[in-house]
């Protein structure tokens, strides 16, 4: 698994973030190399939807703490009381939806390339590109959804804190 991450390439990342509002509709655009044909790639496309993000408080926190005895109350309590600023979480989910794959007659790398430009060239801000090992597609994708939402949290959390969502 480490393998096929390392050799996975983000081409082109999204220009919009995450929302943290609402939800965000990303279009993806996988290319890898097929195996078997040479000047071959298998693209595979479709939409990561992020729903709009939940706020775990540190009340929700504590409620995740069960079984722990009477003790385990008293000392969230006090952590609470002295990490709050540090207690805030996002949870983040996400759904692949219109996947469809083909193999068409180009090396990926000039694929990836042609696909980038493309999208730069009409301004699709919520478009990535992605070249990956072909085994390893889903690996890349998830890693993929979960470099957004950290690269989405600072701004995220910023956000509620301007609507008095999570105290600073």
């Amino acid at each position: 698994m480490e393998k096929f991450l390392r050799e996975t390439r983000l081409v082109r990342a999204p220009k919009r973030m995450l929302s943290t509002f609402g939800a965000t509709r990303i279009q993806y655009h996988l290319v890898s190399p097929v195996d078997e044909l040479p000047d071959r790639t298998r693209l595979r496309e479709g939409f990561v939807v992020s729903e709009k993000p939940l706020v775990l408080t540190p009340q929700a926190l504590r409620e995740r703490f069960e079984g722990f005895g009477p003790e385990s109350r008293e000392f969230f309590g006090w952590l609470e009381g002295r990490y709050s600023h540090l207690l805030r979480a996002l949870e983040y989910s996400f759904k692949n939806q219109d996947f469809k794959a083909r193999v068409v007659g180009q090396d990926p790398l000039s694929m990836a390339e042609r696909i980038r430009d493309d999208v730069d060239s009409r301004d699709v801000r919520e478009a990535a590109v992605i070249a990956c090992p072909d085994g390893a597609w889903s690996l890349a994708l998830m890693k993929f959804t979960l470099d957004e939402a950290e690269r989405a949290f600072p701004v995220n959390v910023k956000d509620l804190e301007r609507r008095g969502m999570f105290p600073k």
